[in-house]
């Protein structure tokens, strides 16, 4: 095992960026032994809404990161001789899982930031301190390559920016922390131009502020402007240099309502020309819907439509407040949702359409968002949220299975990420990104035999069973030991960074986010809720 050595060996590239860097030694192209991994069951993929094709007693095996033939373990075992055997009787081999739609390791709630509505959650996070990117990511790596996830789709927000720091080596600073974990990423810069405070022209907002607030509050949303041409060439330089094998580029407007249409086309533009994927966050809020109809008389989908922004190369997260016109759309122009529960309860926003979507074969993969049900990034418990909050009452009313929520969390994810011809399934050619499970405390102190393996990891999974995670046929966590860097020195080195008392900037941006709260809460409590026909029904008021 290698250990953390607060540098990079091998690796000598300059940086511009001032933020702090710490890194483990590793290899700069690690060569792939072959291997055999083995399990009581192998599940390869998912076949229907109850079915998957499983191997007993099977194993995959791999030569330099690829799957090269899957099937009974005793047969592999005969008519191959790998470097290594890995697994036993006691795990469930299955594909790497995904996460898609991510954007920070330390929680807002870790950071102070409780719970809320997202309108007021966001002016909130201000008071948040500032976070070294790279060693927050790679603490967020290891949570996730901890409960089994080999790919994350990474949202970072330009407007995040550290002072004094450029907007491409921020943005290569989380690209090189996945890189150093061993991850595979989809990340995106996301960008916006308008309607910083509330939903509305800021100008016209900070109108109804007293003075000196409004002067405040302007100084900080002018302190890092970010040009779209800036943005699009930081991108442009982004898919030049960082683009590998296991790190695809992406582009993200913010949101429909944060972005002029003028960024919105140019950004698709972008993304088509370059033949890289457009993540947006979308209808994530009712004031979001709203303002679609306040605006222009439809959906932000319907508005993103007419733009002709929408297409296969397009995910949007949350999508809560999607109508059914929405659903239509997306499943027409082949848009793609990333449904993150556990975020969306947390912030009030609501339960997103899950049902019909799958009703109408809109692709739908899982995310964790900013934090998990337990501020842990465990996929196997948003998994769990994701199957019982659409759960519809009645008995013949619609619920998705454990097989629905495993095929969102491994194939769609691989779809929307762009590596759908590398990951999601075991099957030969394919990538070897595999995560063992360990079921004996999924079974213990019984568990009825006849139980289907898929239900049994919904079900009864969480991320403290994942033992052993491969990617590209690396072990990334052997026996619950990451090999790549030491774990307690990486935490230890995170938790040096988080010891310094608060700047001056941070303590005022502190301030002021508990000065002008109010003003953004009193603004929204001015908007009468839309009322209409739910998609779900879950009680019934006379």
């Amino acid at each position: 095992q290698k250990t953390f050595a607060g540098g990079r060996a091998g690796r000598n590239k300059p940086r511009r960026s001032t933020q702090t860097k710490t890194a483990h030694s590793t290899k700069g192209n690690p060569t792939m032994p072959s291997s055999i991994i083995r399990g009581k069951h192998v599940v390869t993929k998912i076949t229907g809404p109850s079915t998957a094709e499983v191997i007993e007693d099977g194993a995959v095996f791999q030569r330099d990161g690829e799957i090269v033939e899957v099937g009974p373990y005793s047969e592999l075992s005969r008519r191959h001789h790998p470097d290594e055997i890995i697994g036993s009787s006691d795990h469930v081999v299955i594909p790497g899982l995904v996460n898609a739609h991510h954007h920070v390791g330390l929680t807002p709630f870790q950071l102070g930031a409780l719970d809320a509505p997202l309108e007021t959650w966001i002016i909130a996070r201000w008071a948040m301190r500032d976070v070294d990117p790279y060693l927050d990511t790679l603490y967020c790596a290891m949570q996730m390559i901890e409960s089994g996830i080999t790919t994350v789709m990474h949202n970072h927000m330009a407007s995040r920016l550290p002072p004094g720091v450029e907007l491409f080596d921020a943005a290569s600073q989380i690209v090189d922390a996945y890189e150093e974990s061993g991850m595979r990423v989809a990340f995106s810069l996301s960008d916006r131009d308008q309607n910083h405070l509330v939903y509305e022209d800021d100008e016209r907002f900070l109108a109804t502020l007293p003075s000196d607030l409004a002067a405040d509050a302007r100084r900080q949303i002018n302190a890092r402007p970010i040009t779209l041409e800036d943005y699009l060439t930081a991108n442009a330089e982004l898919l030049g240099r960082k683009s590998t094998d296991r790190t695809r580029i992406f582009i993200s407007p913010h949101n429909v309502h944060w972005c002029s249409d003028e960024m919105l086309r140019a950004i698709s533009d972008f993304a088509r020309r370059n033949s890289t994927g457009l993540h947006i966050h979308l209808h994530e809020t009712i004031y979001q819907k709203m303002y679609g109809a306040r605006h222009w008389n439809k959906t932000p989908l319907a508005h993103l439509q007419e733009l002709g922004v929408l297409g296969p190369e397009v995910s949007c997260a949350h999508g809560v407040w999607l109508t059914e016109y929405d659903i239509d759309i997306m499943a027409e122009t082949g848009t793609a949702l990333c449904h993150n529960p556990s975020s969306n309860l947390r912030l009030q926003s609501g339960v997103a359409p899950l049902n019909p979507l799958l009703d109408r074969g809109v692709t739908v993969a899982l995310g964790i968002d900013e934090a998990g049900i337990n501020d842990d990034n465990d996929i196997l418990q948003e998994m769990r949220v994701a199957q019982k909050i659409h759960r519809e009452p009645g008995v013949a009313s619609p619920a998705p299975t454990s097989h629905d929520i495993f095929h969102m969390a491994t194939v769609n994810g691989a779809k929307v990420t762009f590596f759908d011809k590398q990951v999601g399934t075991l099957e030969p050619g394919k990538r070897a990104d595999i995560v063992l499970i360990d079921t004996r405390r999924i079974n213990e102190p019984y568990l009825n035999p006849n139980t289907d393996i898929v239900d049994a990891l919904v079900y009864r999974g969480k991320g403290l069973d994942v033992d052993t995670v491969i990617v590209d046929g690396e072990v990334l966590l052997r026996n619950k030991v990451f090999q790549r860097f030491d774990k307690a020195a990486v935490i230890a080195r995170f938790k040096e960074s988080l010891s310094q008392p608060l700047s001056e900037r941070e303590l005022n941006r502190g301030a002021l986010s508990r000065r002008i709260l109010p003003h953004i809460q009193n603004w929204f409590e001015t908007w009468p809720l839309e009322a209409g026909e739910p998609h779900y029904t879950y009680n019934l008021a006379e």
